[in-house]
């Protein structure tokens, strides 16, 4: 049963049983282009923005603004850019990447907890819209560069506010044992707001925060924003600075099976934003929002090829693919836990469990840990969906193994957006 919660937009069974998404036959885009392959689907990506457009309408001004790292991928993040989307960028290549893309540098939030001189000064060249401060070392180098500058350049403080969400413990972000953002509690993120407006050419338009990822408490979020109301009156009687601007992370998770907790979108944004909107002063800020898994996450599904079977009587029946933790790290890191189909038999019923192994030299290369399917033969086509965020952006070369190509479908036509590696690719910069 194909459940369209976790796969892209219309993703069905035709009549021979194979699997098509965006209206293409998965068995003959694995056969023509090769395996691994990753496919996104552009509609589903354009309906996500619309979604959440949709879900914050009562609640703007908000401005969405896309996670790229999720996926920085010209042909993926310029669908975002073409919808009006900003972009929210990690580094200097990130930053980069969002311009390739479409997305103006006034439009981009630059993020980092240890941004060189280099990045920030490139960063200040490409007249990127928010430089977000995350440490006190920061203000101090950013004082220097911005010295001789005719104009202010206007940035937000990344703070933390002390609030563990329910998730993986890597993948939390929002708790004071994080190395991200000044905390709330014991006065440092105060203190680090008033050497920001103290210091000529910073404009202090905003504060940051964020609580982590995969993320389905509406509660942890309503948190958020009362932390956030709380510290920018703090900031508006010690300094005087009515901020403009909150920026409340992203985070929120999708479903890779279809019993997993999501948190609705409206229920959400009533969570985050009500907080805020109650608020005299912040009633008309601009309230933003990084989205990057939930826009891209469900667009995305991995292709492989079934290389073989491997049956452990009693105790688990290894069925190998072509790929692994080189292109989608997040099982062995994340403990992610997805579900899979065969593009060929997609309406078949399952008749085992298997697990889904990769073929990289490490015993946490599980790409599935169990998987109810119809018996894996060698040569089918294993897809596996929800797999369009942090996968194709963590992908590695390790064993020397050439990193899987992408392909795009927009309207019943593909594009291949990234060339299959080969092993010269990887050798290239070796002396």
């Amino acid at each position: 049963m194909i459940d369209p919660a976790i796969w892209p937009l219309g993703t069905s069974a035709d009549r021979r049983g194979h699997l098509r998404v965006g209206g293409v036959d998965l068995v003959g885009l694995a056969d023509r282009l090769g395996t691994p392959l990753y496919v996104y689907d552009a509609a589903t990506i354009r309906e996500a923005h619309r979604r959440y457009l949709a879900a914050f309408a009562p609640m703007r001004p908000v401005r969405v603004s896309y996670a790229i790292k999720a996926c920085a991928l010209r042909g993926v993040a310029s669908i975002l850019a073409r919808a009006g989307a900003d972009a929210s960028a990690a580094s200097l290549g990130e930053l980069l990447a969002a311009k390739r893309a479409g997305f103006l540098p006034a439009r981009t939030q630059l993020h980092g907890n240890a941004k060189t001189d280099d990045e920030l000064r490139a960063a200040l060249r490409l007249g990127v819209g928010r430089i977000v401060i995350d440490g006190a070392d920061e203000i101090d180098r950013l004082r220097v560069l911005v010295a001789r500058r005719a104009r202010p350049q206007p940035v937000w403080l990344r703070v933390s506010p002390g609030i563990a969400a329910d998730t993986h413990p890597h993948l939390q972000t929002g708790t004071l044992d994080s190395k991200f953002g000044a905390p709330i509690a014991g006065g440092d993120a105060l203190a680090q707001c008033r050497a920001i407006a103290a210091t000529k050419n910073l404009s202090l338009v905003g504060i940051h925060a964020h609580l982590g990822t995969q993320l389905h408490e509406a509660e942890r979020y309503r948190e958020l924003g009362e932390a956030l109301v709380a510290l920018a009156r703090d900031v508006t009687r010690a300094t005087g600075v009515r901020l403009k601007e909150i920026g409340v992370g992203g985070g929120l998770a999708i479903p890779l099976r279809s019993d997993d907790p999501v948190l609705d979108l409206a229920a959400y944004a009533r969570a985050i934003s009500e907080p805020i909107r109650a608020d005299e002063t912040l009633g008309k800020a601009v309230l933003y929002l990084e989205p990057g898994r939930s826009l891209v996450g469900r667009a995305g599904v991995a292709v492989y090829r079934v290389i073989g079977t491997k049956r452990v009587t009693g105790v688990r029946t290894f069925v190998s693919v072509d790929g692994g933790m080189g292109d989608n790290i997040r099982p062995a890191l994340y403990d992610a836990t997805y579900t899979a189909a065969l593009a060929g038999r997609a309406a078949a019923a399952p008749t085992e469990h298997v697990a889904i192994a990769g073929k990289y030299c490490e015993s946490g290369d599980l790409l599935i840990r169990d998987v109810a399917l119809p018996t894996p033969e060698r040569g089918d086509v294993l897809a596996i969906p929800a797999a369009g965020a942090y996968s194709v952006a963590m992908a590695s070369n390790y064993n020397h193994h050439p990193r899987p190509a992408v392909a795009l479908i927009d309207d019943g036509r593909t594009k291949v957006i990234r060339k299959r590696e080969t092993h010269a690719d990887i050798w290239r910069l070796e002396r």
